[in-house]
């Protein structure tokens, strides 16, 4: 059987690396030292923290303290996100402006920002999130970008490791472009200790701001988070195991009920907490391997439903994507007023995208996943 989920296809060493790693704050220091060089901000604006939606509220209330943004500001966004996005702009009291992706794309074009900035004065800032690990073309960007004196989030949490291609055939690491970056260290990302992230201020007139205290921080850490940061490995792979006799679903209604899973849409905000050691010290072991391939591929489909139920009784788990809806997860989409008139293509892909991992590097599960393909095919949208 193939799952989508990471968690889920981890190998034994994983884990038990996972689960039972030790970490002290030499590791917790590291990591920050090694995010640092490599994104290009000074150790002093570079800080671990508790989630991506935290690191990215940090970053927007950044560009607030040091008078590059006022609230009520506009920040563009992926017509095709998660709600993490919206929360952390909406805690930083800006406002959201969906921009609609390109057909067959999973990513807003500089052409759509442009036209963007043309009618809306009070767009400020733009948020790059790569979706996927497909990356944009920079180079359009960055002359949108200067054009209308635009501030620059780099969300990472799809695209760590992953490269911008420039026209001359040369390559910029994503990350490395905006005035700030973020990084999310959730269930599935490309760097995953099932919680945390990290905020960089890239350019050096930025601060944050007082009321976040980077040096208490560390300090403040928990020794562990368990069960769910610590265990979550385990609990996938034995709901791996029981999705063969069809009792996952219970088994996982059981612990979120416990209380020792949550959902991922439902990771807290918080400014002042960050990650523990032990998950320091897995990030920084995943930032050091990281690979240039994409986080998840994806196809389009004519009939999403029927092409899921025909992969899951032929022992593909797929549902689980990224996104059924324009902002997930649904429960959440229902709250907000998205434009839906206005981003037609956005509505159009999330209700037509099948996911399909790239973590499976053995013979067998490719061969696996070839055969996914070829049922994917007949439902794909020519």
């Amino acid at each position: 059987m193939l799952f989508l989920g990471l968690a889920s296809n981890y190998a034994a060493k994983d884990i038990l690396r996972h689960s039972f790693i030790l970490g002290t704050k030499k590791h917790y220091h590291a990591l920050e030292r090694a995010l640092s060089t490599r994104y290009g901000a000074s150790l002093a604006n570079t800080s671990l923290i508790y989630s991506g939606r935290s690191a990215i509220a940090i970053a927007l209330k950044s560009f607030i303290a040091s008078g590059r943004l006022k609230k009520g500001d506009h920040v563009a966004i992926n017509g095709f996100t998660c709600y993490a996005v919206v929360q952390a702009i909406t805690h930083a009291k800006l406002v959201s402006v969906y921009l609609d992706i390109e057909p067959n794309s999973p990513n807003y074009s500089a052409a759509t920002l442009k036209t963007a900035c043309q009618s809306d004065k009070k767009l400020k800032c733009f948020i790059l999130q790569n979706t996927f690990g497909m990356p944009v073309n920079i180079e359009s960007f960055s002359a949108v970008k200067k054009e209308y004196n635009l501030l620059c989030l780099e969300d990472l949490a799809h695209c760590a490791g992953r490269y911008y291609q420039k026209t001359d055939g040369s390559h910029q690491e994503i990350g490395t472009f905006g005035e700030a970056t973020c990084l999310s260290f959730g269930k599935g990302k490309a760097i995953d200790t099932i919680t945390g992230g990290a905020v960089l201020l890239r350019d050096p007139s930025l601060s944050f701001p007082k009321s976040f205290q980077k040096s208490t921080l560390v300090r403040r850490q928990k020794t562990g988070d368990v069960p769910r940061a610590s265990w979550y490995p385990i609990f996938g792979a034995t709901a791996r195991g029981l999705a063969h006799l069809h009792l996952e679903k219970p088994f996982l209604a059981l612990l979120l009920k416990l209380r020792f899973i949550e959902r991922s849409a439902d990771t807290k905000l918080l400014e002042n907490t960050t990650i523990t050691c032990w998950q320091a010290r897995l990030a920084l072991r995943q930032l050091q391997n990281l690979k240039s391939t994409p986080l998840r591929n994806f196809c389009l489909v004519s009939d999403k439903a029927a092409c899921l139920s025909e992969l899951q009784k032929s022992g593909f788990r797929l549902e689980e994507s990224w996104y059924d809806t324009p902002v997930a997860p649904a429960r959440y989409y229902k709250k907000l007023n998205y434009p839906e008139s206005s981003c037609p293509n956005s509505v159009y892909f999330a209700s037509h995208v099948i996911n399909l991992p790239t973590w499976y590097h053995s013979p067998k599960k490719r061969a696996e996943l070839s055969r996914a393909k070829s049922i994917i095919k007949y439902y794909e949208v020519k």
